[in-house]
Order: structure tokens, then C-alpha cells, then sequence
């Protein structure tokens, strides 16, 4: 049986075998019916396998690991779940089938639609980007999910990032600027989140929780957004921040690049324009407010990663990774991101 040399799970044969043991089952696959299957995608904690259906096709995603602390089963039910919640959005996969425990797999597994399109392109894409994410956060929290819930998430990602940087900043090798920079930036935030009410129950939405280029498909001009296995409830800002910041943009060397001022104004109004905002000077704000606090969360993680890799030799591997960590605490890259 070939096997892909990009993933490791089940080879073809067995995604089909699976499929056809349920194609009796009362599903909602359209006209879509188990036939070809082609190993797609490997995920960060996905395989991800197309099935070519007569004119629909759908998406087999094993599930293989969790950032939710979840058992395997209950993540890939906790996602499916969050896909039901974003159908009426037109802009996610629509769910069909989800199994925890299927015969003949090593993985839980959701089915889901395939939706075409070309990878998102922060030159030319940022307004399709921005009316996407607003029609999914104008559904607003549905009255029965079950998804985690984070109305303010600053106290948590700041102890979060103390956890994170405190191997740093103990670190003997690690540079003095830096550690100077990575404490007036925690100074500064402290001091900015002592404003009280900055999040409210109006503010909260569906959010994808990780919002970068490479979770968008663009087709006819219009994005879709995949990989909703971190969903939860929090602010709408949250997922406006993390698109714009530079150290999710220029995170990886394919698609890196810096965004212009224009460019982050051109997203933000068209956001504001799609995404039924009632207060825009408050939503300024937070979304002021939101930059710093995951800026802090995604540097923090990098002095995480660098001091364990160097004490232990083997913590992160992906030479690329450890660039970017090492650019993303230079004190002069921390100056301009806290602005301090």
C-alpha cells in the first residue's frame, strides 16, 4: 500500500473502506459518495484527506493531537461542533459526519465539506480576508454552544507569559536587551489593562483563535476560512489582532511580509464596515489593547522555545521556528511591537 512521505496514519485504502461502511448510514453527504481519496494535507494535529464525490466533495480530517487539553475524541467532537455553529456564516466548512472512536482508524475523525481556492495573499486579499472574518463574528455567541469561554482572556494569556518567559528571563545566556525590553513590555501592558470594562458580553463572538494566511482559501474573489480546532468564545478583537501583528505575519518565510499602515487600515475599515460594530472608537480601543496582549503571548512563547532548546538540546527542531524566535526577541523588533 503507498504511503505518502508527508504524514504518517492510514494510506487511502483504509479512509475508503471507512467511508464505505457508513455510506448506509442517514448523513447529509449530498451527492457526494465514497470514491477516490487522496492523502491532502498534514496539520499541525490533523491528516487531512480529500474524498471526490460526484459533484461535492469532502474532507476526511483525522484528528492526532489537541492544544484544547482535550482527549482526542472529545477535540474532534468539540470542533464539529464548532462547525455547526459557523454554517450559517457561508464562509466555513459545513460538517457532515464526526466519529471519535472509528473502526479500522488510529484517529477521531470529522467529515466536512472541501472548499476550493487558492492560499490568501496579504497584497491582494485583505478585504476578502476582513469580510470573511466579520460575517462569521456578526453571528454573534449562539444561545446553547459548548464551546470554552474566554470573556477577557488578559489574565490569562499574562500568567500565560510569565510561565512562558520566566525560563527566559532566568536564562544565563540570554541577552540583557532583551530581557530589559520583555519587562517594560510587560510594565506597559500591566498598566494599560488596568482600565476597567474593556471587554463586555456585546464584544464576544465565535473566534478562530489562531487567524493567518494559511487558514484562508480564496475563490472567485471571496475567502473561506478552515481549521477551526481552537475555536472558542472572546472578543471579536482577538482575531483581528492576531491577523494584523507582525509576528503572525512574518512568521513564516513563504508567505512573510510586514503590513503597511494602509494595508492594516484597509482591513480595519473594511471590518468595521461588514461587522455590525456598534461603538468603533471602543472597538479601537480594544483592538489596541488586544495587539499588545498577544504580542506578548506569541514572544513569550519564543524565549520559551529558545531557552529550552538550547538546555535541553532538542525542544524545537524546525530551524526556521528558531529564526524567527531569535528575530521576534531583538530589542529593537520588541521596541517597535510594545512601542516602548
Amino acid at each position: 500500500m503507498k504511503r505518502d512521505d508527508s504524514q504518517t496514519g492510514p494510506g487511502n485504502a483504509e479512509i475508503r473502506h471507512y467511508l464505505g461502511s457508513i455510506e448506509g448510514e442517514a448523513l447529509d453527504f449530498g451527492s457526494a459518495k465514497p470514491g477516490s481519496v487522496e492523502f491532502l494535507a498534514r496539520g499541525e494535529y490533523s491528516l487531512n484527506y480529500r474524498v471526490w464525490g460526484p459533484d461535492k466533495d469532502l474532507v476526511a480530517r483525522l484528528i492526532t493531537g489537541t492544544q484544547m487539553g482535550l482527549p482526542l475524541g472529545e477535540q474532534a467532537l468539540y470542533e464539529h461542533h464548532a462547525l455547526e455553529l459557523l454554517a450559517p456564516s457561508g464562509v466555513t466548512p459545513k460538517p457532515h459526519h464526526v466519529d471519535p472512536q472509528p473502526d479500522g482508524l488510529p484517529y477521531p475523525l470529522i467529515l466536512e465539506e472541501y472548499l476550493p481556492g487558492r492560499p490568501l495573499s496579504y497584497a491582494t486579499d485583505l478585504a476578502a480576508a476582513a469580510r470573511c472574518v466579520a460575517r462569521i463574528h456578526t453571528l454573534g455567541v449562539p444561545d446553547e454552544h459548548r464551546l470554552q469561554s474566554h470573556p477577557d482572556p488578559a489574565p490569562s494569556i499574562l500568567a500565560e507569559s510569565r510561565g512562558l518567559i520566566t525560563p527566559y528571563l532566568d536564562w544565563e545566556d540570554a541577552p540583557r536587551e532583551s530581557k530589559e525590553a520583555l519587562h517594560r513590555a510587560f510594565e506597559r501592558i500591566e498598566q494599560f489593562l488596568e482600565q476597567k470594562g474593556l471587554f463586555s458580553e456585546e464584544d464576544l463572538a465565535i473566534v478562530n483563535y489562531d487567524l493567518n494566511t494559511h487558514n484562508f482559501v480564496v475563490y472567485e474573489g471571496e475567502a473561506r476560512l478552515l481549521d477551526w480546532e481552537k475555536a472558542r468564545i472572546a472578543p471579536r478583537t482577538q482575531d483581528v489582532a492576531h491577523f494584523l501583528l507582525p509576528t503572525t505575519t512574518l512568521w513564516r518565510d513563504a508567505t512573510a511580509a510586514r503590513l503597511t499602515e494602509e494595508q492594516e487600515t484597509e482591513f480595519v475599515e473594511t471590518y468595521l464596515a461588514h461587522g455590525n460594530v456598534g461603538d468603533p472608537g471602543r472597538f479601537r480601543t480594544q483592538l489596541e489593547a488586544m495587539r499588545l496582549i498577544v504580542s506578548l503571548r506569541a514572544v513569550s512563547w519564543c524565549a520559551w522555545a529558545l531557552q529550552a532548546t538550547a538546555r535541553s538540546g532538542r525542544a524545537i527542531t524546525n530551524e526556521e521556528t528558531l529564526n524567527k524566535s531569535r528575530l521576534y526577541l531583538e530589542p529593537g523588533f520588541l521596541k517597535d511591537l510594545f512601542v516602548i
